[in-house]
């Protein structure tokens, strides 16, 4: 979304996405003044808008990834189970054997499937992090706005 602001000395364009995503609130106010003295007061009720706009998808959004990250636990648990399975089967037998060769397979796919996993996770909770961070300075822009 994108804010153009007159004022006596000519006009800006500010791209909305980009310009909260720095997540800096001085320059918030600065802009909020800016808007206040401009000929365009009005885009200070655009900013409100689409913050509130954001701030309604944040509920439903930190309950789908709450339930990912659930999920992924849950399969990180079993991964790491049966790579430690895997793993005191393979150390039964001696190292090249049969046995030995047939559970180091298995050891192998779960080290991956487990790395898979964890990268899964970690990438799903720094997303549910960053939604919390982002409603937090939503509200106090909001409060600055009002």
């Amino acid at each position: 979304m994108d804010l153009k602001i007159k004022y006596e000395n000519g006009s800006m364009i500010i791209h909305l996405e980009n310009f909260l995503s720095c997540h800096n609130i001085s320059k918030v106010r600065k802009l909020v003044k800016i808007i206040r003295s401009s000929f365009t007061p009005e885009c200070e009720s655009v900013i409100r808008e689409y913050i509130e706009q954001e701030m309604e998808q944040f509920e439903p959004r930190q309950k789908e990834l709450a339930k990912y990250i659930v999920g992924y636990t849950g399969k990180v648990k079993f991964c790491q189970t049966q790579l430690g399975n895997c793993t005191a089967n393979r150390d039964r037998y001696k190292r090249n054997s049969d046995g030995w060769k047939h559970y180091n397979n298995h050891v192998k796919e779960f080290r991956q499937e487990l790395k898979e996993m964890k990268s899964l996770l970690r990438s799903r909770q720094s997303e549910y992090d960053r939604n919390i961070r982002n409603k937090d300075f939503y509200k106090k822009v909001l409060e600055i706005i009002t």
